[in-house]
């Protein structure tokens, strides 16, 4: 299944990435988490579940699993100084690529520790 992200993403690239995540294990949120990311740098949470089409929840279980994996960064930003609320922006910390090999290493070395082969 493929997905579409809109406004200024290359959709060929999105939905390549997408597809390419998702043979490697990430759930579908995930992966399009990573592909809108990998072209949109600094991206909030009301832009990820607005582009996305997926809910608050969903977003930020995703955000925080990215997070603990190392695959993304969140930073804080003030606009305004000393008022309003700090906003989180998201980015990748590591090309897509190496997200990519990342995810199949730890595929391998999974099955090869269910199976009791060394990796």
């Amino acid at each position: 299944m493929s997905m579409s992200i809109l406004l200024s993403v290359n959709p060929e690239r999105a939905n390549s990435v997408y597809d390419m995540l998702r043979k490697v294990g990430f759930s579908r949120n995930r992966a399009k988490i990573l592909a809108l990311l990998e072209q949109k740098m600094d991206v909030d949470l009301a832009e990820i579940t607005s582009l996305l089409g997926i809910s608050n929840s969903r977003a930020s279980e995703g955000l925080k699993f990215l997070l603990r994996e190392g695959y993304i960064q969140r930073m804080e930003v003030k606009y305004l100084m000393g008022k309003g609320r700090t906003k989180h922006i998201y980015r990748l910390r590591m090309p897509i690529t190496d997200i990519i090999a990342d995810a199949k290493s730890r595929v391998a070395v999974i099955i090869s520790f269910d199976n009791k082969i060394d990796p």
